[in-house]
C-alpha cells in the first residue's frame, strides 16, 4: 500500500526531489571538476545511478522496477556513469542475470535491458562481463547472458570477439 509513511512513498518523494537537488548541490561525479572531461556531460544521472545501485544492493523494493528505472536513467541523457559505479553495478546485475535460482524471469529480463543500456557508453566492460559467464564452469543460467548477447548484437550491430 502506498500510503504517506510507507518506505515506497517515502522512496518516491525522495527520487522526485533528486534531480532538482543533485542540480543545486552540484553532484558532479569525482575527477570532473578539476579535468573538464568532455564526455560527463551531465552529472544528475550518475547520481541517479548510484541510488538505484545502493537500493539493488539493499535489496530494497521491486528490483525489476529498479531496473527499469535504471534503465530509463542509462538510456537518457548524454552522461557516463564512473567506472567504480559502473564496476558495481555490471557486479549486481551479473548476480541476477546469471543465478541458478530464485530470480524471477521478469527480474533476469530487466537485467538484460540494463546491460543493454549500460552498453551504450561502456560496450567492452559489458561485453567482457557477458563473455565471462559464458567461459565460467559451474551451476548458473547462461540463457539469459545469450539473450542479453543478442540483444546486443540488435542494438549496436557489433560481433562479440571470440576470444
Amino acid at each position: 500500500m502506498l500510503g504517506p509513511g510507507s518506505k515506497q512513498h517515502q522512496w518516491q518523494l525522495l527520487c522526485s526531489f533528486l534531480p532538482g537537488l543533485f542540480a543545486c548541490v552540484g553532484c558532479v561525479p569525482r575527477g570532473t571538476r578539476r579535468r573538464a572531461r568532455g564526455r560527463v556531460a551531465s552529472p544528475v544521472p550518475a547520481c541517479a545511478v548510484t541510488l538505484l545501485l545502493q537500493r539493488l544492493q539493499d535489496k530494497e523494493g521491486d528490483r525489476a522496477q529498479a531496473y527499469c528505472e535504471l534503465e530509463h536513467v542509462l538510456r537518457e541523457g548524454d552522461s557516463r556513469p564512473p567506472c567504480g559505479v559502473v564496476n558495481r553495478l555490471l557486479a549486481e546485475v551479473s548476480q541476477d542475470l546469471t543465478a541458478a535460482q530464485g530470480v524471477p524471469d521478469s527480474v533476469r529480463m530487466a537485467a538484460s535491458d540494463v546491460l543493454v543500456a549500460l552498453a551504450r557508453t561502456h560496450f567492452s566492460l559489458v561485453m567482457a562481463e557477458l563473455q565471462g559467464h559464458l567461459k565460467a564452469v559451474g551451476e548458473m543460467s547462461k540463457e539469459f547472458v545469450l539473450l542479453t548477447l543478442s540483444k546486443l548484437f540488435t542494438s549496436y550491430g557489433r560481433v562479440p570477439s571470440a576470444s
